[in-house]
């Protein structure tokens, strides 16, 4: 009879505890209804696991660490010099001058890099445009077989001043820019507007392909390579 009652008694003492335990803690102390027990969401963790630091935005932690990732492009080392082929001005060769581009994974970024400076025109003095300013570059292709496929908008046929001499350079000042400085490309195909054309301005085929021919440029010339 006295175990039963030490029994007894030592049960109540401890309901009694868990009873006084619950009165006194307070709420923000226990998990909110329905948030997993308090586990950090998914779109509050960053790269490399954890919550965000203290006073900055879940959203905020991933978008610095991609800044961090990004390469920078506003230092030399991220950048090399190319040649650019444009109309000699009292001649009919093509002359070199040197521009640098942003020295990218992709060699099709590259590439796109060239035609968007031979778009923009030379800088130095005694070299001509071989472009008109107007022209786009829609989008640039490379296959597995070293072909560069350069889609331009209608402006380099529509604007073209037209003539064998001027198309050749048209058509060799892109050839020979994107072939000499990207040795990955062997040929060249020109789209005007994502589709085939005929010739150029009446002049030069444009079904074909076309590749390097320095014969056309004036290597003796003082921005040559």
């Amino acid at each position: 009879m006295k175990k039963k009652t030490v029994l007894l008694a030592t049960v109540a003492a401890v309901c009694g505890f868990i009873l006084t335990l619950a009165l006194v803690m307070r709420p923000w102390d226990r998990p909110a209804a329905g948030d997993g027990g308090g586990t950090i969401p998914p779109e509050a963790a960053v790269a490399g696991g954890g919550a965000p630091p203290e006073g900055e935005s879940a959203d905020a932690a991933p978008a610095a660490a991609n800044e961090a990732e990004a390469p920078s492009f506003t230092s030399e080392q991220n950048r090399r010099e190319v040649a650019l082929f444009f109309q000699e001005a009292d001649s009919e060769y093509l002359g070199a001058e040197q521009r640098k581009i942003f020295l990218t994974s992709s060699l099709a970024d590259q590439a796109k890099q060239i035609v968007v400076e031979l778009i923009n025109g030379p800088q130095e003095p005694g070299l001509l445009p071989t472009l008109p300013p107007q022209t786009r570059l829609r989008g640039l292709y490379l296959d597995r077989s070293g072909t560069a496929y350069v889609d331009l908008s209608s402006e380099v046929a529509d604007l073209h001043p037209g003539g064998t001499g001027e198309e050749i350079a048209t058509i060799y000042s892109l050839v020979d820019s994107l072939t000499y400085n990207l040795p990955e490309i062997k040929r060249v195909r020109l789209l005007v507007n994502g589709e085939e054309r005929e010739t150029l301005k009446n002049h030069l085929d444009l079904r074909r392909y076309y590749r390097k021919d320095l014969s056309i440029v004036n290597l003796d010339r003082k921005g040559a390579p």
